[in-house]
């Protein structure tokens, strides 16, 4: 099994990406598309190797080792394949999917194509004991972030707004949330 590659991207794919090692071997690597290298970079990726009768032997390319255990416990969830792990790990940062799994909010991962309620809420069953990084805004911003989305708006708007809050000085739950809803017809 092929823990890891380090090597200079060649070109990068919609699908992927090709990375060239120092011995002159060229991989192709499924990676999440928000932590896509630029060509010509030099990168260590973490990999996942999966086999199947259809296509052979697939890797999965991670450049933090958490987004790799993330992955990997996402494949344990019932329904979710690679593709989908991938698809979640590439339209949600690890921050958003930590903070949408230790508040419950399904809406957050029900933004990821082709994952309904059930399947989202299985996600966030699954993930909950798995290490997800600490969310550097707090509690009171992830509550804040919470209210806001159970308001209505959308998470990205709702984070913006909380952080943008926070950098203003307010430190309390309410305070942000009516700093974000003053803020949002702006």
């Amino acid at each position: 099994m092929i823990a890891g590659l380090k090597g200079k991207v060649l070109k990068v794919r919609e699908d992927g990406l090709l990375l060239e090692t120092p011995s002159g071997i060229t991989f192709h690597l499924k990676v999440p598309l928000n932590h896509v290298p630029v060509e010509g970079a030099e990168v260590s990726l973490f990999v996942h190797t999966i086999f199947n009768q259809q296509n052979g032997f697939e890797l999965y390319g991670f450049t933090d080792e958490r987004q790799l255990e993330v992955f990997r416990t996402l494949l344990e969830v019932p329904g979710i394949g690679p593709a989908m792990a991938l698809r979640i790990l590439s339209d949600l940062s690890l921050e958003e999917l930590s903070t949408a799994v230790r508040t419950g909010n399904v809406s957050v991962l029900k933004r990821v194509k082709g994952l309904g309620t059930k399947k989202a809420e299985m996600v966030v069953f699954a993930l909950k004991d798995a290490p997800l990084p600490e969310v550097e805004e707090g509690a009171a911003a992830s509550e804040a972030i919470k209210a806001l989305t159970t308001l209505g708006m959308d998470y990205p708007q709702a984070r913006s707004l909380v952080v943008e809050g926070m950098s203003k000085g307010f430190k309390e739950v309410e305070d942000l949330i009516r700093y974000a809803l003053q803020r949002r017809g702006t």
